[in-house]
């Protein structure tokens, strides 16, 4: 029997604690022979790695990539046996044999002078001892079998985890949805669904999250997601974790397909990741457009029976402009700066007219054209004359409207737009367009809808009001101003659409009036101690052979020393100096009095306010406006049922 067990020393590789686990692994794919390696700190052993138990720990769901890109020392056991190189035969068996079912490894560590000189396996170890000591050896076999048993068993447990981990990666990579991970440094980690390469048109792993998002988002929303991932992985509160990611879009367009995007931030032992689930949702997003945009197809339609003068009467200015009225103004002498604003301007209030009257189709192309514009407007230096006219000159006004002319001569007939104010439209026509509404619409909509198909001929005069709105939100909202409230109250009235019409068309100079003259901007109304948003108020009061609308705004009313000092300046009248307040206030019904000193798309020339006590008088009723400065305006009709 040999005194010590120097000579049964053997080398083992040593790594840092500190290695990367990667590492471990590439040495074990190289080393097919090796059993195990010993991990050091600072040159002291604190532990070894057996193959099969590294293995069964990275087999694990997930351990992949828990444990690869960590410290070694989260894989090692360090519960290990060490010895000295002076030890003798007999005391290294006794401790070889006093080992707990839960340590039986091969390897015992060997110390000289204190510092790693190697290791002892247990099985040469067995071969020396078989000549002396069969006690012993019988002990250390029967250990020897409970480990190989054990490996054995490992290697079933790790087949077996390979097995599900196998059959969990084919269900994610066939649950026709996109599944991928990554940890604080935005790394998309190798364990993701082969949806995911899919839906990218690329293979993502190893890849920043955001940068491949570049492209597909706007700066703004990388720079906020950005912020929201560091404040997530900073984050240990879990409820505040779900806030920061319900900020994060959670629809995005990949590659001319709908993605839904959900994110969940998991933990793991000290670890952190974010799971994003990502699922192609285009094909709903379609049925969706597609229910929609029957929806406001259905909608133009109904508008298109009720209010046929109105629809053709905003397609003609739509022409007109095109046509003519664009023309004039590349051809004005004005700058380019001033040519394009007023396009501009003309083309969102056509868009608002539009999608007032539920020309939905024709509004989204003007809101294109709309966009170009701005960004010509934000680069004006960079833009030319020619560039301009070349855009206008390229709008086709039979392509603008196609769509939405095909959607109403389809179910109303080519002649809809004859100029024939009349309109045949059979009862059975008409009950099945109720019944579409009923079926396509809910709650308030479907309400509107069919109170709007039973004023066909007599329409309460709340709703035309009522239609003014968008208008006036829009009119608003161009010249930098806000419109909160819009509030309709009283009697019901329901007038004949023949007599009453002009009157109706002629309220859309009131709004835009109260839009530009009364309202103020939002920091005129904060100065002045009002509400941001400006409020509108109709009140209709039912008589018995008449009836009664009162428009008002909170805005600063009207200044009468203006309305003075502008009528001299005209010469309306030769003397004004004996005049009251009221017959002041009057002076701007008259035809070409205007307080602006130039002219705009929204009012300026004078015509408005006299247009509407024309249609007013028109059929015997009467105008008359109350004001305080700075503080509210009322127009008030009175007019015969």
């Amino acid at each position: 029997m040999i005194e010590s067990i120097a000579k049964l020393v053997q080398y083992a590789p040593t790594f840092s604690i500190r290695e990367n686990g990667s590492t471990i692994h590439d040495y074990f794919e190289r080393n097919k022979e090796d059993e195990g390696v010993v991990l050091v700190d600072r040159e002291q052993p604190a532990g070894i790695i057996m193959r099969n138990n590294f293995y069964q720990k990275i087999g694990r769901q997930f351990g992949y990539s828990l444990y690869m890109k960590r410290d070694a020392s989260l894989l090692m056991n360090s519960d290990i046996v060490c010895v000295d190189i002076s030890c003798d035969m007999a005391k290294f068996g006794f401790l070889a044999m006093n080992r707990s079912k839960e340590n039986l490894y091969e390897y015992v560590v060997v110390l000289e002078n204190g510092r790693y000189a190697g290791i002892v396996s247990i099985s040469q170890f067995l071969i020396e001892m078989s000549k002396t000591k069969e006690r012993e050896i019988e002990l250390l076999k029967q250990q020897q079998l409970i480990l190989e048993q054990a490996n054995e068993a490992e290697k079933i447990h790790r087949m077996e985890i390979e097995q599900k981990n196998a059959s969990i990666k084919n269900l994610l990579d066939n649950a026709g949805q996109g599944f991928l991970s990554f940890g604080g440094d935005l790394i998309i980690l190798g364990e993701h669904s082969k949806e995911c390469d899919e839906i990218f048109g690329f293979s993502i792993a190893n890849k920043n999250f955001l940068e491949i998002l570049k492209g597909l988002v706007n700066s703004e929303i990388i720079h906020m997601m950005q912020s929201v991932f560091e404040s997530v992985f900073k984050e240990e509160d879990r409820p505040r974790n779900k806030v920061y990611l319900s900020i994060l879009p959670q629809e995005i367009m990949i590659n001319n397909k709908y993605i839904k995007v959900e994110y969940k931030a998991i933990k793991s032992l000290d670890d952190k990741t974010i799971m994003v689930i990502m699922t192609d949702i285009t094909e709903k997003r379609a049925l969706e457009i597609k229910k929609e945009e029957d929806k406001n197809n259905l909608k133009l339609i109904i508008r298109a029976i009720s209010c046929k003068t109105e629809i053709s009467h905003v397609i003609e200015v739509l022409k007109d402009f095109f046509t003519n009225g664009a023309s004039q103004l590349l051809n004005s002498g004005l700058d380019k700066e001033q040519i394009l604003h007023n396009i501009y301007r003309t083309v969102h209030t056509l868009k608002g007219d539009f999608a007032l009257n539920s020309l939905h189709h024709t509004a989204e192309q003007l809101h294109k054209i709309e966009n170009d514009l701005s960004m010509m407007i934000e680069n004006t230096d960079a833009v030319t004359l020619d560039d301009i006219k070349q855009l206008v000159n390229q709008i086709s006004c039979e392509r603008l409207l196609e769509k939405d002319i095909k959607v109403i001569t389809e179910i109303l007939g080519t002649r809809y737009f004859e100029k024939d104010e009349t309109l045949n439209l059979s009862q059975k026509r008409l009950m099945q367009i109720e019944e579409e509404i009923r079926d396509k619409f809910q709650g308030d909509d479907q309400e509107f809808l069919i109170r709007l198909l039973d004023s066909l001929f007599y329409p309460n005069i709340k709703d035309i009001i009522r239609d003014y709105y968008d208008y006036t939100s829009a009119a608003a909202e161009n010249l930098g101003k806000n419109i909160g409230d819009f509030k309709i109250s009283g009697d019901d009235v329901y007038i004949d659409r023949k007599t009453h019409l002009q009157f109706a068309k002629s309220l859309v100079h009131v709004f835009r009036n109260i839009v530009d003259h009364g309202i103020e901007t939002p920091d005129e109304r904060i100065a002045a101690g009002k509400p941001e948003y400006g409020e509108i108020a109709c009140h209709i009061e039912k008589r018995q052979q008449e009836f009664v609308i009162n428009i008002s705004d909170d805005g600063k009313g009207i200044d009468i020393d203006i309305i003075r000092e502008k009528a001299v300046e005209k010469g309306i009248y030769p003397e004004i100096g004996n005049l009251s307040g009221e017959e002041i206030l009057e002076t701007i019904f008259l035809d070409g009095f205007s307080t602006k000193s130039a002219v705009s798309m929204i009012s300026g020339r004078g015509v408005g306010l006299a247009a509407v006590r024309a249609a007013v008088e028109d059929i015997g009723g009467t105008t008359a406006v109350y004001s305080q400065k700075g503080k509210y305006t009322v127009f008030k009709f009175v007019l015969p049922n």
